[in-house]
């Protein structure tokens, strides 16, 4: 026996702890904003042995980079890297590694500073020996194959030794634009 009006007040009632339910379900799962403020200087990830590789639009690997470990913060979309190493591949250029104790890269990788101890190798490209250059706080920008620091380096560049404060390279270009204080020394090849 059913108590009048009952049944037409089950699908009202149903309906109102359905949204009661959905609004909880919601107000659970939402994370205060205040929370994610206070702890954007935390890192939101991190990873141990990471390789990461980019593709070009032709679907060829254009960049690897692998690190020791990966942290990456939320404040800035700052990524630091431990003991990182950039291979930079594209079409038509020489090869170019990059490998340092520390990096930090910004804007999706387009921009890496390796601050501290860092060596850059160019691979031999045509009539261009191996470049290598050794020196401390380099910026990369992977995508023009541009590298340059402000700090003293040294390159070496088949037999010729190149010391300098502060550098441009170019790997598009094939250049090396020395700042200041530049000293140099060639080893003739002795050919018998």
């Amino acid at each position: 026996m059913a108590v009048p009006g009952t049944t037409r007040l089950l699908p009202l009632a149903l309906v109102v702890l359905l949204g009661s339910l959905t609004w909880l379900l919601d107000r659970a799962a939402s994370i205060p904003s205040s929370a994610v403020a206070a702890n954007s200087d935390q890192p939101d990830m991190l990873v141990d042995k990471a390789t990461v590789v980019r593709f070009g639009e032709d679907g060829q690997p254009l960049s690897l980079l692998t690190a020791a470990r990966v942290s990456h913060l939320p404040a800035g979309d700052i990524t630091w890297l431990e003991k990182p190493q950039l291979r930079y591949t594209a079409p038509g250029q020489p090869r170019l590694d990059v490998r340092g104790e520390r990096a930090k890269s910004v804007n999706q990788g387009r921009e890496v500073w390796f601050p501290g101890a860092v060596t850059m190798v160019r691979a031999a490209s045509g009539t261009q020996a191996e470049l290598t250059i050794k020196g401390r706080d380099m910026h990369v920008l992977p995508d023009t194959g541009v590298a340059s620091s402000e700090a003293p380096a040294i390159a070496k560049m088949g037999t010729y030794i190149v010391e300098s404060v502060g550098f441009i390279a170019d790997s598009k270009a094939e250049t090396l634009e020395l700042k200041s204080n530049v000293r140099m020394s060639y080893e003739p090849i002795h050919t018998r």
